[in-house]
């Protein structure tokens, strides 16, 4: 048996060893862990490339340059119409005629009353030159004379009204009426497109039309900005030149109507109506010469606090590591896209590389490794 002095000491010992041990535990749980690496994106980089193509595609719309909407001054039952839709006709050709049987009575009974009036007035003109009439009587035979012929003109009038004829030569685009027809004044009965010269109108996006430059449009006016093709001959184009665009937007719509306008072509037959594409050349019409860059479809994508906006990620890399680094977003505007990309204008560098797969997956400042692809079958 051990005596009481060994026993204590044995649970003294006992004792410390616990203590140390906890102690020990306890500073392996107090002891910080160690940080972590910050995780890395894989993403796909693409070094910008400059484009000097400045030429944007729009559908379009042939309209005619100079026309005229043929209609009566007064209203009628239409008793001859002598067009139709695609005819030529020649300056003064009689276009239709509404029934003059009542504007013809008219000036009958008008011209009858002009010649009492007018042979009063001549004899009471002499009279009073004598003093046989008195001058009251006189003025009152003057009155009616007077109206009667102002009665007679308008009647005269009232009956070359009911012909219509063309103002000029050109050709009968559409005959939106029938004979025997009862029409009212100003209701068209043909229109008449002059020969020689065609617009054709497109819309042009707000964030175009914010860029064009009123006196570098007009500077440009007479030069070749702007190219036409039409479905019949799509391979061939018609230079064309800028005409003007309307100033306000057209309701529920984001876009301008621009006019160009060309001579007619001679080797197909274009109507107004016909659909066109043209192609314009936006930098006679823009007010600064800023770079074009092309940029793969999917480098391209919005802000979350501005979805309005189009970034793009630029990689900025590390000093230690090329291939290693962060990425800053570049805000662009899309101009159009084109069978290998998208065309895009801001401030991007002709060395500058950006995220082509992967854009979604990243925000400002994130940490990305450019992704290459391994060797290998």
């Amino acid at each position: 048996m051990l005596s009481e002095k060994n026993l204590f000491h044995s649970l003294a010992l006992r004792t410390v060893v616990a203590i140390a041990s906890l102690a020990g535990l306890s500073a392996c749980e107090d002891a910080p862990t160690p940080p972590k690496a910050a995780s890395s994106t894989p993403v796909t980089l693409y070094e910008v490339q400059h484009s000097d193509e400045t030429i944007a595609k729009f559908p379009g719309q042939v309209e005619a340059a100079e026309y005229s909407n043929l209609s009566f001054r007064i209203g009628g039952k239409l008793q001859e119409l002598k067009v139709k839709a695609g005819e030529e006709v020649k300056e003064n050709q009689l276009i239709a005629r509404l029934d003059d049987r009542d504007a013809k009575a008219q000036l009958a009974t008008a011209q009858s009353q002009f010649d009492v009036s007018s042979a009063m007035f001549e004899r009471m003109e002499a009279s009073v030159e004598k003093g046989a009439v008195s001058r009251s009587t006189f003025d009152e035979a003057k009155a009616n004379y007077l109206a009667a012929k102002a009665s007679l003109t308008n009647a005269q009038d009232q009956l070359s009204y009911t012909e219509l004829r063309a103002p000029f030569a050109g050709l009968i685009a559409s005959v939106p009426v029938e004979n025997y027809q009862v029409i009212v004044p100003q209701q068209t009965i043909a229109e008449l497109h002059m020969p020689g010269a065609i617009d054709v109108t497109f819309q042009l996006p707000e964030q175009k039309m914010r860029m064009i430059d009123r006196s570098r449009a007009r500077e440009n006016r007479t030069s070749e900005m702007a190219w036409v093709t039409f479905s019949g001959m799509p391979e061939k184009r018609y230079a064309a030149m800028y005409k003007d665009h309307e100033s306000t937007t057209r309701q529920g719509e984001l876009s301008y109507e621009v006019t160009i306008t060309l001579p007619e072509p001679d080797d197909i037959n274009v109507l107004a109506g016909m659909s066109a594409t043209v192609l314009l050349d936006m930098s006679k019409l823009i007010e600064s010469d800023a770079k074009l860059w092309l940029v793969p479809f999917g480098a391209v994508v919005t802000d979350n606090a501005k979805p309005e906006k189009a970034i793009v990620w630029r990689f900025r890399p590390n000093s230690d590591n090329a291939k290693k680094g962060t990425v800053e977003a570049v805000e662009v505007m899309i101009t159009r896209g084109i069978s290998n990309g998208l065309l895009v204008e801001g401030p991007l560098n002709d060395d500058d590389r950006i995220v082509a797969a992967g854009a979604h997956l990243v925000k400002e400042g994130q940490v990305v490794t450019e992704w290459t692809k391994e060797g290998g079958l």
